[in-house]
């Protein structure tokens, strides 16, 4: 018999940023994630050598369902572009080893994403119906990380397990 590792918590998903406070602002106004930690991690510690020799910072964000979203920035070192973004190919995205994207499941498409296109994401495909009860729209966050947009006409049909009652307030 095969052991499982049990997950005892939401998932939590890790990217790495260089603009810190935009990621945060993108995050928190457009998919309602709420500031947990902001934690400096300094460069002489042990912990610090797992990610950036030089250190780093690491916000904790969390989804309205419990997800948290890990944005680790390294410390700036000089000569180092802080505000670029990754130049990415918009198309055939799963192609290429190692991407990965989120997905957010909502309820308006269209309006999650104007919304998104206005605090800073890039339209790599607009919204599209792949079945008839699923379309979705893919973006770039404002650092060039994958987003898919998803919308059920139906997302009990979907996602019998959600209570959907903790639907979080517009900001």
């Amino acid at each position: 018999m095969h052991a499982i590792t049990p997950i005892i918590a939401p998932l939590e998903i890790g990217l790495s940023c260089r603009n810190m406070d935009a990621m945060v602002a993108f995050y928190s106004t457009v998919f309602s994630f709420r500031l947990i930690s902001d934690i400096p991690v300094l460069a002489s510690t042990v912990a610090a050598t797992i990610f950036s020799d030089t250190g780093y910072r690491v916000v904790r964000l969390q989804a309205p369902f419990g997800e948290r979203l890990k944005l680790l920035a390294a410390n700036e070192v000089s000569g180092e572009a802080t505000g670029k973004t990754q130049q990415r190919a918009s198309g055939n995205i799963i192609k290429a080893a190692n991407t990965s994207f989120i997905t957010f499941i909502v309820d308006d498409i269209a309006t999650a994403l104007q919304r998104a296109l206005a605090h800073g994401a890039t339209l790599a495909h607009d919204a599209a119906k792949i079945r008839p009860d699923l379309s979705i729209a893919l973006l770039l966050d404002p650092e060039g990380n994958y987003l898919e947009l998803a919308q059920y006409n139906d997302i009990s049909q979907y996602r019998p397990d959600v209570q959907l009652n903790a639907k979080p307030e517009p900001s």
